[in-house]
């Protein structure tokens, strides 16, 4: 059934697979159709779209299958089409509604469907900086869903980023990638997930002059973990193959957080030697940022690295392999621009005549890259593979990438591409052709890029307690972001970045804490700078991790078959657990390892939920039966709670 009101000015929308789809006033009664069927998702469907102004109309033909409904709207002199379609996938045991809005011509301005977010616990979508985990607890106004900034203003969404959301009642969405969407996440408390498309005053590119749709598709399982599988598999692409094991067991150590840009030879030769001396083990050093001249120089400062090649020689006699900070960007004063204009490798404007000029972090004025341009990539790519045919670097920390660094009016390639998160996977592609066998570089970004199989680092976190992009987040982090398919997430350096405050001991102890059962580490504020006991702490942790990287690498091998992630939420081996749907500071690795680290400053116990089963305490022995909370669980500052299920 298919009910269009006429009166009303913003209609209400029920999907209920039982009996179709209803659209209707909030006040209106189902007209046909079992009223105890459940309803599973609602909200506030065309948005903005005045009945009263034009008409609704049945536009089914003959070729429409039996189970479609299709209305035509005629709006203010022009037609907006919505069609739905509804499909039954009985051996999946999955139901699905296809929502199509279209608009005839240019004149009509904005889509809009919300989605109410009270009834369910929701997760998926992006990363933000205050990430909670279901995502309903955070705030997000409406803004372009596209990968961007989240330490902007106003912030945007993440660098991570799928049209993908799940919630506890076993419902998803799917929103189709061309189009123009913005979204927002309980805007100013008002309970609602908004999908909007619209070009006007957006970063998509519209230069041939499209009309605007908004196609999405929502399914119905018996559960959350049900209709995930049936989604992830349908949209979210597995990874081809597995990052570097290397990687998986040993530590990287990285140069930013320690040194900042006053990086030298000699300081990068004494790092590496205090590794060693202190009984670290390790997968890599990263040689972060200023190691250049000139930002895009892509080649050594000489007065900072008088001899690279001699640096990274002596880097492997002690262990090491050598990987190098790179981005996105080319500054003005870098020799490098003069190559790139001459052969048009920058990212252009709208015209396609004249390149862009943009801003970053690091300077008010620089040039991008053109991912998107097959030329310009493998340009960046052959100045790359230079620095390690003549260095012997052996990979790189791929940094940037994310699309609120294009330029404000600006071309990509293919023309037909509008959604400007093109250039992040285009950039993620690039990055993985530079070391396609070994795969030991990382990427921040990731944008229909979950079938690259190299890892993906969260954006840099605050050396901080609580939920304001510090430690608090690094749970819910590596969940959402393993829901919407990237298995291999690097967490940021222990301990934070210290842009404002360095972490104090304790926050560094329970960082190396929580990091130990992710599936890397990385390291760069040093724990000698603190005492022997942090050192020896952290040094436990290290190996605790290193003891169980067989089993990380065996997961990352079963997400390339099930695309499963290795850091899984409570609810995926107890999906209708109404308290495995919630926790935020517990992880499973794999189906039986559960993970509680404390997260709360001072804190020397915590309550830990244990799903069903039978479970082994490996910190403090004993068998223990889940489907129940361990109250007031002792923690030392040098404890760490994890627990096996034996049954």
């Amino acid at each position: 059934m298919l009910y269009i009101p006429s009166g009303s000015t913003t209609l209400l929308l029920l999907i209920q697979f039982s009996v179709g789809l209803n659209l209707l006033p909030a006040d209106a009664e189902f007209l046909s159709g079992p009223l105890n069927q459940r309803v599973f998702l609602k909200g506030e469907f065309g948005i903005g779209l005045d009945p009263v102004a034009g008409e609704f109309r049945d536009c089914l033909t003959e070729d429409t299958e039996s189970q479609d409904s299709c209305v035509e709207y005629a709006y203010d002199g022009s037609k907006v089409h919505l069609t739905i379609y509804e499909a039954l996938n009985e051996t999946a045991d999955i139901n699905c509604t296809t929502v199509i809005w279209e608009a005839e011509d240019c004149t009509v301005d904005a889509f809009q469907d919300c989605f109410d977010l009270t009834d369910a616990y929701w997760y998926g979508g992006t990363l933000v900086r205050k990430q909670y985990w279901p995502i309903e607890g955070t705030s997000h106004d409406l803004a372009p869903y596209v990968t961007g900034n989240v330490a902007g203003v106003p912030p945007g969404y993440g660098g991570v980023l799928e049209r993908y959301w799940v919630n506890s009642d076993g419902m998803a969405l799917h929103v189709d990638w061309e189009v123009p969407l913005w979204v927002s996440v309980n805007a100013s408390g008002d309970q609602l997930l908004c999908l909007r498309s619209q070009y006007r005053d957006s970063p998509y590119s519209n230069h041939q002059d499209l009309p605007l749709s908004l196609r999405y598709t929502a399914c119905r399982g018996r559960d959350v973990r049900h209709v995930h599988d049936y989604m992830a598999a349908k949209h979210l692409p597995r990874p081809t193959a597995i990052p570097d094991e290397r990687l998986f067991r040993h530590p990287i150590w990285s140069t930013w957080a320690q040194y900042r840009k006053n990086i030298t030879q000699d300081l990068v030769l004494e790092f590496a030697d205090d590794i060693v001396a202190n009984g670290f083990a390790n997968a890599q050093m990263e040689i972060d940022d200023k190691w250049e001249t000139f930002y895009g120089d892509l080649d050594f400062d000489r007065q900072k690295f008088p001899d690279p090649a001699a640096m990274v020689a002596a880097l492997a006699a002690k262990g090491f392999r050598t990987t190098l900070w790179v981005h996105t960007f080319v500054g003005l004063d870098s020799p490098a621009i003069a190559d790139g204009l001459r052969r048009r490798l920058f990212v252009t404007d709208s015209g396609g005549r004249q390149p862009g000029l943009t801003a970053w972090w690091d300077e008010a004025s620089a040039m991008l890259v053109d991912f998107t341009n097959d030329r310009a990539a493998e340009w960046h790519a052959d100045r790359l593979r230079s620095l390690q045919t003549e260095y012997n670097i052996s990979s790189f920390k791929f940094d940037a990438g994310e699309s609120n660094w294009l330029p404000g009016c600006y071309r990509l390639s293919p023309l037909n591409r509008t959604n400007p998160s093109w250039y992040s996977t285009r950039y993620v592609e690039t990055a993985y052709g530079v070391d396609p066998d070994v795969r030991h570089q990382e990427v921040r970004v990731g944008a229909q890029t979950q079938h690259v199989p190299i890892f993906v680092r969260m954006f840099d976190k605050d050396s901080r307690w609580g939920y304001s992009n510090g430690i608090e987040t690094l749970i819910p982090h590596a969940l959402n972001v393993g829901i919407i398919g990237y298995p291999f997430v690097l967490p940021d350096m222990v301990g934070g970045n210290g842009y404002v405050v360095l972490p104090d001991r304790e926050l560094f102890v329970r960082w190396a804490q929580v990091n130990a059962f992710l599936p890397s580490v990385q390291y760069s504020i040093v724990p000698w700078q603190f005492d022997a006991e942090v050192v020896e702490i952290t040094r436990n942790m290290t190996d605790l991790h290193e003891s169980y990287a067989q089993k990380f690498i065996d997961l990352a091998r079963e997400s390339t078959v099930t695309g499963a992630p290795i850091v899984r939420p409570l609810w995926w081996i107890a999906p209708t657990d109404p308290v495995a749907l919630t926790i935020d500071s517990e992880f499973l690795v794999g189906d039986d390892l559960l993970v509680a680290p404390v997260v709360k400053e001072g804190a020397r116990s915590r309550d830990v939920y244990l799903p069903a089963g039978r479970w082994h305490d490996e910190l403090r022995g004993g068998d223990v039966d889940g489907a129940q909370w361990l109250i007031d669980y002792r923690v030392e500052l040098n404890e760490l709670p994890y627990f096996t299920k034996i049954a």
